[in-house]
């Protein structure tokens, strides 16, 4: 977002007393998974303006505890082991990629996902089978944060931060490039990635506080957001070798891709909602059931929304991209707590996790 374009604050337009759905309550939440057996499909529903994946098939319906239950098909035990290799069949490592809107509106849905990842990577470590894991946070500009907080300063004072405002520090290299995987703070403090990779793995040392550093993207980013843009980059030009997420994206690897923005990709990034699947699911060879794709976006044009007015943008594009992969799933950026959907969430790339068949 150009600075003076960014949504207006975040947190005025929330409504914390939203009407509760069957199945999402204020959290605004439908996820669905395929079934696990071949019996008959029925989708998941529910109000609060989330909506689940067009191709999958569970559902999903409130508990007596006002919990989300999920039909995910009969329990048909552990999983069978490769009849050629004695291996466990399904997917042994994950890729997790969060696309974080940096633009001036963010501060308070930044802090609400920073603030929910330990409780679910714990759910991730204590239900999925796999182990393995590559995570990495991008933001939605091409690293003009900089110049973006000088904007305003600028257009009063011939001088910000110390700087000439006709001769700001401008990024360079990888930090210049719409899609590197962070590693540093707004402020271009160190959030401490171990490895020299532009990305965590599952060894990090203290990783719930390293993610948080990360996630809080900063809210001086360009006011045209480009969330899926980025995306793409992020799996494509930028994972090739030599490249500055090279080694980030694996094929052997089920993909979890998480997007979290305030607005509507509505031509800011090139192409189309179904450009943008393709572009993923070739980066993934063709297997798309490979791929999990989460988004919390604005809701206010959906049945029972949580954003109040002004809040969020509707995201009709960024809602169709979501939810036309299998293992796909929107929640309502405006929601208070995010950890009701991360941990809805959790079933659904657990089944994906299950089903996934490596690359021959």
């Amino acid at each position: 977002m150009a600075l003076l374009l960014a949504c207006g604050d975040a947190g005025g337009g929330r409504d914390e007393g939203a009407s509760a759905g069957s199945a999402t309550a204020v959290s605004g939440i439908t996820v669905t998974a395929p079934l696990t057996t071949n019996e008959p499909t029925s989708e998941a529903t529910g109000t609060g303006g989330g909506t689940g994946g067009t191709g999958g098939a569970g559902s999903a319906t409130g508990s007596d505890d006002g919990g989300i239950k999920f039909d995910l098909g009969k329990d048909t035990g552990g999983i069978d082991p490769d009849p050629d290799t004695g291996e466990a069949a399904g997917c042994q490592k994950i890729d997790f990629l969060f696309v974080v809107d940096n633009s001036g509106s963010m501060a308070e849905e930044q802090a609400s996902l920073a603030n929910s990842f330990n409780g679910f990577i714990s759910s991730i470590q204590n239900t999925v089978m796999a182990k393995d894991y590559h995570i990495m946070v991008i933001d939605t500009d091409a690293g003009n944060a900089f110049e973006q907080s000088c904007f305003i300063v600028c257009q009063l004072l011939p001088v910000c931060e110390g700087f000439a405002c006709n001769n700001l520090p401008k990024a360079e290299g990888c930090d210049a490039m719409l899609g590197t995987g962070l590693i540093n703070d707004p402020n271009g403090t160190a959030c401490g990635v171990t490895g020299g990779e532009r990305f965590m793995v599952d060894a990090q040392q203290n990783l719930s506080s390293t993610f948080q550093c990360l996630a809080k993207v900063g809210t001086d980013g360009d006011g045209s957001e480009r969330p899926m843009e980025a995306m793409i980059a992020a799996v494509t030009s930028l994972n090739g070798a030599g490249a500055c997420n090279e080694g980030f994206l694996r094929k052997d690897a089920l993909l979890v891709v998480t997007f979290i923005t305030d607005e509507e990709d509505d031509g800011q990034s090139k192409g189309t909602p179904a450009g943008w699947q393709a572009a993923l699911v070739a980066a993934k060879v063709g297997a798309e059931k490979s791929i999990v794709v989460l988004g919390l976006i604005g809701d206010p044009e959906q049945p029972n929304p949580v954003c109040g007015p002004d809040a969020a943008e509707a995201s009709p594009r960024l809602r169709s991209f979501a939810e036309s992969f299998t293992f796909g799933s929107t929640g309502s950026i405006c929601s208070p707590d995010y950890a009701p959907f991360f941990d809805a969430s959790v079933s659904v790339i657990d089944t994906a996790c299950q089903q996934f068949e490596p690359p021959g």
